[in-house]
């Protein structure tokens, strides 16, 4: 009995310990529960737990929005007549962005940050620590922009919702950088789980895009959180808001000429959708950051007369691909304004094709003008309308068993695969969603050949190529992702020597003698970075082979092979060390006054203690 009264006692104890030492001071029960737990169970029992509880948070987020989207769309669609519809296009669209910018602006203070560009970059830059409000203020804006019309998906702002809300949990409960970046990959992985149902989908998107040039060995935690969302998704959505297009053809091996033809057009289209992307990114960068109204308002107004003109641009398009996946391609046009044109082959060839390439437009308007969203949803709609086209082309000019509903599955994938480089999460996305198993052969063509296509273009997203190249978010490549978390100032070299030069050589020699640097900093009358003096030139007047009254500092002083400004990333330092063979590099402002030395060693001892940090 007693001891019994012992251990109670010590676990109060414990309990009592880990509420008072908590940095937070605000706690319901569930939470001072689970901060003792952590303290009683293992690092990994305490994961799988967060795991489960980021996963039915995350995925409960993604249940919500996608219900909320669907139903104003589907009232949209089936409650109102064309004739009122066209002018519901005209408008909501202009409203939705409107809107969205507003919001943005004012109750989120500028908060521009959008796609996963900026998780990225946190998880790079910041620790995995994503900002508080990310955990509601996606849904809200993406939840106007699509609802209203924005021709986006809804995938992207998910993913980020889970990951500001996994990023919290750790932060909350006081994890390290390491369980802080699982557990935001987690939240991903459970909201592109809930969106579709498909949790493997769910995970392969965590480790192709998030987790991207980082090593994890305790993966668990991350599968527990997919499962919990498409869990979720299975109990709460019913099969109008899922995406699942389960009808579809036995694959033939004889088709393969077939899939291999469709993964190079995908493969294109992707590059093309990419460099539209950029290029009406580029246009809508080009206002003024106070004019963010007008260019909400030309923004919207060219998304508007695009879905008025063409219809399948309106919103997510998931709806317009059930309808091509039923064969009802005759309905889509019956419900845009080519219904006035007498039907036939030529015109559903010409509506389609017009429809795919606008969905480019259509999207990078979207998200350049102010709207919130990402490019999941619509490169799989343009992949199925491009699938579908093909299809319907081949039987067009008379060949026999042509395999459309398979062809428009797996061009989804393929331009999925190009877009986003991703062709893992393509390929098990469209194998989960159409319980197609059995079309992994053709999936795993078409997605390898798209995804190489524009990995021969760009070997990296060009979506993310400027953040790659300045070193702030992770690539495959390790030694660059560990230099990224390496700062300049952390490389300085501490017991910097400087000398005027109006000094004596004299002067030159005493300040050698006493110190144990082997290079020493010219500075002229006005402060201003002059050269440098290194021991190897001295060496002759140290010995007294020179005399000094010969030689003068400025004869003396020599430019440095570079010289390392503010901008530069300690990844351009590093390669400049490599060019130069040197040990230490001038650090000056832009002002070109000497602010120190940038010491190779310090870069290599910083950069051994991460790696270790890296591989615990």
């Amino acid at each position: 009995m007693l001891r019994k009264l012992k251990r109670l006692y010590i676990n109060f104890l414990l309990f009592r310990k880990a509420f008072i030492n908590y940095p937070f001071r605000r706690f319901n029960f569930i939470e001072i529960f689970l901060i003792w737990l952590s303290q009683k169970i293992s690092r990994s029992q305490f994961l799988i737990i967060s795991g489960i509880l980021v996963g039915l948070s995350a995925g409960l987020a993604g249940v919500f929005l996608k219900i909320y989207v669907h139903y104003i769309q589907s009232f949209l669609n089936n409650s109102i007549p064309f004739e009122v519809r066209i002018f519901v296009y005209a408008i909501l669209p202009l409203i939705g962005i409107t809107l969205t910018t507003l919001i943005v602006k004012y109750l989120f203070k500028s908060d521009e940050e959008k796609e996963l560009s900026f998780v990225l970059k946190d998880i790079s830059q910041n620790q995995s620590r994503v900002k508080s409000n990310k955990m509601y203020s996606q849904i809200i804006q993406s939840g106007i922009t699509v609802g209203f019309g924005g021709s986006v998906g809804l995938e992207t702002p998910i993913a980020v919702t889970g990951s500001a809300i996994g990023s919290n949990y750790a932060l909350r409960y006081r994890l390290g950088f390491k369980e802080r970046t699982l557990l935001l990959a987690s939240g991903a992985a459970a909201g592109i789980a809930a969106a579709f149902n498909a949790p493997i989908a769910g995970v392969m998107f965590a480790f192709e895009i998030l987790l991207t040039g980082l090593v994890f060995t305790d993966f668990i935690p991350l599968v527990i959180a997919a499962i919990c969302g498409s869990l979720l998704s299975t109990i709460i959505l019913n099969e109008e808001v899922l995406f699942n297009l389960q009808a579809r053809e036995i694959f033939n091996h004889t088709n393969v000429i077939y899939f291999i033809i469709l993964g190079v057009l995908t493969g294109l289209y992707a590059r093309y959708f990419l460099v539209v992307g950029q290029k009406v990114h580029h246009f809508f960068n080009g206002f003024k950051k106070n004019k963010f109204l007008l260019k909400a308002l030309i923004g919207g107004s060219l998304l508007s007369l695009l879905c008025v003109l063409f219809p399948p641009l309106y919103g997510e398009g998931y709806l317009h691909i059930k309808t091509l996946h039923q064969g009802n391609v005759d309905l889509l046009i019956h419900e845009s304004l080519f219904r006035y044109f007498e039907s036939s082959n030529a015109i559903v060839i010409l509506f389609l094709v017009c429809a795919i390439l606008l969905k480019a437009f259509a999207t990078s308007i979207t998200l350049s003008a102010g709207g919130n969203g990402g490019n999941f949803a619509p490169s799989l709609v343009a992949g199925g309308f491009l699938g579908f086209l093909f299809g319907y082309v081949l039987e067009w000019m008379g060949f026999g068993d042509v395999p459309t509903t398979n062809l428009m599955l797996v061009g989804m994938a393929g331009v999925m695969s190009g877009a986003m480089y991703a062709p893992l999460t393509a390929i098990f996305l469209i194998a989960e969603v159409s319980s197609g198993y059995d079309l992994f052969v053709p999936l795993m063509i078409v997605s390898v050949i798209a995804y190489a296509i524009n990995r021969f273009f760009s070997p990296i997203n060009p979506v993310y190529l400027e953040l790659a190249e300045k070193g702030e978010i992770f690539t495959t490549q390790q030694d660059q992702n560990i230099l990224a978390h390496i700062s300049l100032k952390e490389c300085m070299n501490t017991n910097t020597c400087i000398i005027n030069t109006n000094n004596s050589m004299d002067e030159v020699l005493q300040l050698f003698r006493k110190s144990d640097q082997n290079t020493i900093a010219v500075i002229d009358n006005h402060q201003q970075f002059f050269g440098v003096i290194n021991r190897v030139q001295l060496r002759p007047y140290l010995l007294g082979k020179i005399a000094i009254e010969d030689t003068s500092i400025m004869d003396l002083a020599i430019n440095p092979p570079f010289v390392v400004g503010h901008d530069d990333s300690v990844m351009q330092v590093t390669k400049m060390f490599d060019e130069a063979d040197v040990w230490q590099l001038p650090l000056l402002n832009e002002n070109r006054n000497f602010e120190g030395f940038i010491s190779r060693s310090k870069i290599l001892t910083n950069y051994r203690s991460l790696l270790k940090d890296y591989s615990e």
